[in-house]
């Protein structure tokens, strides 16, 4: 049974990771910016996403953090995936979004 359930709580994990990437992808499209403008920032926002995560959140990070600053990256991270869901008016799908964040680190820290 735990074996089922990390693998449920390790899906759960990745794919709110990739929802960070296209939360952020969504925000862009939805600003007020001429077009050019709109679809750099789609491609700079989760570039920069993706480059904070390979240098200190995935598993073979640079400089890999553990402990409390690794807490504090994954609130950033994710916190910001759900204001950005949130700043694009989708209320529910924000706090689905971080209901689901906070049922996964519970289950990661008691497994």
């Amino acid at each position: 049974m735990t074996g089922a359930l990390r693998v449920a709580d390790d899906t759960l994990a990745f794919l709110l990771e990739l929802s960070v990437y296209a939360a952020a992808v969504r925000f862009a499209l939805t600003r007020r910016a001429a077009r050019p403008a709109r679809w750099a920032l789609a491609l700079a926002l989760p570039a920069g996403y993706a480059a904070v995560w390979a240098l200190f959140g995935a598993p073979g990070a640079t400089v890999p953090l553990h402990g409390a600053p690794r807490a504090v990256l994954d609130l950033v991270w994710f916190g910001s995936a759900a204001v950005l869901l949130r700043a694009t008016n989708l209320r529910r799908t924000a706090v689905v979004f971080a209901v689901a964040y906070l049922l996964t680190t519970a289950v990661h820290l008691t497994l």
